[in-house]
């Protein structure tokens, strides 16, 4: 199985998986010679082409967890493959990110990229399913590539447009890992965008407003998840925000924290003993 970048997880958690006793195969999700109709319990870790392929890949996941427990489960991943979910935690009271949606087939002029841009110098425009920072890209205001950039994505599906955040050049992204609903512990991210590779430092305690706005971002599926990120700025007033809330195929970053693989396995075992 070819992946555009190298899992992080893959060594530390193939060893914790080993010495929990766990018999685990690592199988692509579009393997056409898989046996998905096998009772055996699949857990999600770096499909990162499904934003390539999402119908099918979506299409797996309900036939996966049609015939044995699926990790995270399915109806969690499909609620977060669409990154409109940033508009539902909006609702709910969560401070996010701006964001505004423009749907499959539609565009918008340049002016008007330009007001979503608010009083910043500059904006970011995404597809609404990636992954791996696919074909996200930061535009200056007033840059006629934006519209045209926008105009790409929604050929093929819906985008984001959101405000470019400062705070990510200096304080950093802040990655929340969370475990079993625990939060386990930070990393710090550098901007990223297409093409660019991953720069991660860390681990960083985690400040009491960050831990509040991610807690609040995960209360109605906490119960139900082995494994969550949640990726924070801070606003132009120091106040934190989600970015992204990861509940797919998240990078966890275990070698950045003694144990935490170890705790992901336990938590593996308990949420397979629930759903037998």
């Amino acid at each position: 199985m070819a992946l555009p970048e190298v899992d992080v997880d893959a060594c530390p958690l193939a060893a914790a998986l080993a010495a929990g006793g766990f018999d685990a195969e690592l199988v692509a999700w579009d393997d056409p010679n898989a046996d998905w109709a096998s009772a055996i319990p699949t857990v999600i870790r770096s499909t990162w082409n499904y934003a390539l392929h999402v119908d099918a890949f979506l299409s797996w996941i309900d036939r996966v967890a049609a015939v044995a427990p699926l990790v995270n489960p399915a109806e969690v991943v499909r609620g977060n493959v669409h990154k409109r979910y940033l508009l539902e935690l909006a609702a709910r009271g969560v401070p996010v990110v701006p964001t505004a949606l423009v749907d499959h087939g539609r565009t918008l002029a340049l002016h008007e990229l330009d007001e979503l841009a608010a009083s910043g110098a500059r904006i970011v425009i995404k597809p609404e399913v990636g992954a791996g920072s696919l074909d996200t890209r930061v535009f200056d205001r007033g840059d006629p590539a934006s519209a045209l950039h926008l105009a790409s994505i929604t050929a093929r599906g819906a985008a984001l447009v959101q405000p470019y955040v400062a705070s990510v050049e200096a304080y950093g992204e802040r990655s929340l890992v969370f475990i079993a609903g625990e939060l386990s512990h930070a990393i710090r991210k550098s901007p990223r965008f297409s093409g660019d590779s991953e720069s991660i430092t860390g681990p960083f305690p985690i400040a009491d407003d960050e831990r509040a706005v991610a807690r609040a971002a995960l209360a109605p599926v906490a119960d139900r998840i082995l494994y969550a990120r949640c990726d924070l700025a801070r606003d132009a007033n120091g106040a934190p925000m989600v970015m992204e809330l990861e509940l797919v195929e998240p990078s966890l970053f275990f070698a950045r924290h003694p144990g935490s693989a170890e705790r992901y396995v336990a938590g593996l075992r308990a949420q397979l003993a629930r759903a037998t």
